[in-house]
Order: C-alpha cells, then structure tokens, then sequence
C-alpha cells in the first residue's frame, strides 16, 4: 500500500514539473513576443533567456534552435566576459602598485 501511494506521489510530481515547465515556457515566450525584444537576434536573446534561469535545453526549445547552439554563445559570453574581467584585474592591480613608494625600511608607504 505504501509503495503503491510513492509511487502515485512521484508521477504527480513529474507531471507537476512538466507543467511547470510547460507554463514557464509559454511565460517566455509572452516575454520575447514584447515590443522591446521583438525582432531581436537569439544572440541577443539567449543570454536574457540563461539569465532568467533557463537552462539550455529549455532555451533551445523556446528560440526553436539547437543547444548546442545556444551552448556556443553562453561560452564565448563567458570567455569575454572573463578576459574583461583579467584585463580589468591586471589594470587594477597596477594602479594599486604603481602609485606607492618604498619607505627606508623596504616597506610600502
């Protein structure tokens, strides 16, 4: 009897979660359809899509593209987004340093 009402909660679960899905889709969708981003590039909509939340599966089904597609364009947003970060730092890090000097004791001032 146990098993039987387990096994009953984990199918309503996953349908649960499907519908969910389902709804956050169809929510995405109303999203992309407004004036601001209607006619925008996937390029442009791929990373508002990763940064509402969805993962790429979920965003290559809502742009009807691949994800690998949309795994291509996350990872060169990460790469820029990382090499201005390492150049930020090392620019940074240089005006920290350039603009002290030595006291006698070989410390900085």
């Amino acid at each position: 009897m146990a098993k039987r009402q387990a096994k009953a909660a984990v199918v309503e679960s996953l349908l649960v979660e499907k519908l969910l899905q389902q709804i956050a889709h169809c929510l995405a969708y109303l999203v992309l359809q407004t004036d601001e981003l209607k006619g925008k590039s996937n390029n442009d909509l791929i990373p508002l899509l990763a940064g509402l939340g969805f993962d790429r599966s979920s965003i290559a089904s809502i742009l009807q593209t691949t994800p690998e597609t949309v795994s291509v364009r996350l990872s060169r947003l990460r790469a820029k987004s990382d090499s201005k970060n390492t150049s930020k730092g090392k620019s940074e890090n240089h005006a920290n340093t350039s603009g002290q000097s030595k006291d006698p004791s070989g410390g900085l001032k």
